[in-house]
């Protein structure tokens, strides 16, 4: 069902700098350039930075006692997959003569190609500026064009966000967002090996899906650059939000009707003409506000309990990304258990499906549900045993 977008603003909406990420803080080199001008400019984020740091130094170093198996799974899903962060990868120019499908069309044939790719859920929405970066802040992959014809052609000529600190405008009218199915019995271990694995194979795929859909957009004749984990110029959620993948929820995720909170995001801008989907209304502000069962989960107490708060001009539940992330640094790995808990990460299933209509459909039975789900799965989460290929 078509809806207005299911979160509430007041005022203007702040753009936010990709540099204040916690992901960008922690890749911050000890001495760099971009590391003294960071702290200079935000002196009391320092220390919580180098503490950060030290978890993806831990990732990307063979340190002494570290687990050999996470550190392979690590090197398997995300080294090896770096490459699609290139900007001739993610970016560049439209072929010479454009298709002419009416946006209809364009929009249908579209998301069959997307799904085809492997994505689980497809849809079009539009490209709000006030969810395009102000700064570029991720870890750079590069920093000289790389030339190796037909593979690499090196960087396009308008490419944004070749250099840190870079000042981002994207000025796409359209984003079709990606959604990837995660494996609930490994988000389910909870942390350790096997939400590596998962979440590893799940942001791989949609890296390589987000590249090829914006390269076959651009074969087509228009404008099309891919935004995945390692080269991101869009805030992925609220762009979900906008196409009617699902609504904004409390874990900070977006929960989907179809997906749960087990899924990743990658979307593709571009400036094709196509129909948008708009955002979908399926009742989660209010389920959200009456379960709390993320919160009360979340082992570093990083999700908040309790109502919203205004952010930069939307209200929303704010989560404290750098408890987040710390904890992740202390076990040494991520971390699912909100996700896994979610009463919407359930098997698709008939009796599933019936639960999720009623919650979508009788708001007044929704506390009901709650409980009932707490019943069936436990108030508290529950981790599954590690399959034995990954012990």
């Amino acid at each position: 069902m078509a809806a207005a977008p299911a979160y509430e603003t007041e005022g203007e909406i702040e753009r936010f700098d990709e540099r204040d990420t916690v992901f960008s803080r922690e890749a911050l080199v000890t001495g760099s350039p971009e590391e003294i001008d960071y702290h200079r400019r935000h002196p009391e984020k320092a220390e919580i930075d180098h503490r950060l740091a030290r978890f993806i130094d831990a990732k990307m170093q063979q340190e002494a006692g570290c687990d050999q198996i996470g550190r392979a799974i690590y090197e398997s899903h995300f080294v090896s997959t770096a490459s699609l962060a290139l900007p001739d990868r993610v970016d560049g120019a439209p072929a010479d003569r454009a298709v002419t499908w009416p946006p209809r069309e364009a929009s249908d044939r579209i998301k069959a190609y997307a799904r085809a790719l492997g994505a689980d859920d497809v849809r079009i929405g539009p490209l709000r500026p006030e969810w395009v970066y102000t700064h570029r802040g991720s870890r750079p992959f590069f920093r000289n064009p790389y030339i190796n014809l037909p593979y690499f052609s090196g960087i396009p000529d308008g490419y944004q966000g070749a250099v840190y600190g870079d000042e981002i405008t994207l000025a796409h009218r359209n984003a079709i967002s990606l959604a990837f199915r995660q494996d609930r019995d490994l988000t389910w271990t909870g942390t350790g090996r096997g939400v590596e694995f998962d979440e590893g194979k799940i942001y791989a795929a949609g890296m390589l899906a987000s590249v090829q859909l914006a390269r076959f957009i651009r074969a087509l004749g228009f404008p099309a650059r891919a935004h995945h984990l390692r080269n991101y110029l869009v805030l992925a959620v609220p762009v979900a939000v906008d196409a009617g993948i699902g609504e904004p929820a409390r874990c900070g995720y977006v929960v989907s009707r179809k997906l749960g909170a087990n899924f990743r995001l990658a979307c593709v801008t571009t400036d094709m003409p196509l129909v948008h989907d708009g955002p979908v209304d399926i009742g989660i502000q209010d389920f959200c506000g009456k379960c709390e069962k993320c919160a009360t989960s979340c082992p570093s107490r990083a999700i908040p309990a309790g109502e919203k708060t205004l952010v930069r001009g939307v209200w929303k539940w704010k989560i404290d990304e750098e408890a987040c992330l710390q904890y992740w640094g202390h076990i040494g790995y991520a971390c699912a258990i909100c996700q896994a808990v979610c009463p919407w990460t359930k098997p698709d299933n008939v009796f599933h499906r019936l639960v999720a209509t009623l919650a979508v459909h009788v708001p007044p039975i929704r506390k009901t549900l709650v409980l009932g789900d707490d019943l069936l799965y436990g108030r508290r989460f529950r981790a599954k045993p590690l399959p034995g290929w990954l012990r």
